[in-house]
């Protein structure tokens, strides 16, 4: 019984994460919620008996896996051909649908309508508080207001379009 294996923590486990793999393995087995775990828990709090403990987890590395050579993570290895079957290369690409000019013409228009409008928000408003005049404010405000919203339009023509995209 590898108590690192039975808790399902590596060996260079951190003392906190070894305590929540414990506590997590506790709460799923502990004979009161599942009635046939009995043989499952008694595992689960020797492991936690040993690697619970910081003496004696470090007597157990010394005595167990001190001898034994553990190969390294290989890491991500492309093309690996002992996977599960999944190959990124092999999906068909997203559809592209291309679009007339006249849907780019209104998404270009659309992207920089709120740039402008916030732009006149920004002359006019300013204009206003130069020259002291409620009205320039005023039409200031009715401007940033609209360019806001002109944004938000933006934003939801994108996901609508991007949705679409999708099929």
């Amino acid at each position: 019984m590898n108590p690192y294996d039975v808790l399902g923590v590596v060996r260079t486990a951190s003392d906190a994460e070894i305590r929540h793999a414990y506590l997590a393995l506790a709460r799923r087995f502990h004979p009161d919620a599942n009635p046939g775990g009995e043989e499952r828990m008694r595992l689960v709090n020797e492991a936690w008996a040993v690697l619970g403990d910081r003496t004696r987890r470090a007597e157990y590395d010394r005595q167990h896996l001190h001898h034994r050579e553990e190969t390294p993570d290989p890491g991500f290895q492309p093309d690996d051909t002992g996977d599960d079957g999944f190959d990124p290369k092999a999906q068909p690409d997203v559809p592209y649908r291309p679009r007339p000019r006249a849907a780019r013409t209104r998404r270009e228009v659309l992207t920089f309508l709120p740039i402008g409008v916030f732009a006149g928000a920004v002359v006019v408003g300013g204009g206003g508080f130069f020259f002291d005049s409620p009205t320039l404010i005023g039409v200031g405000v009715v401007l940033f207001s609209l360019a806001c919203i002109a944004m938000v339009v933006v934003l939801l023509t994108t996901l609508v379009d991007a949705r679409h995209d999708e099929g």
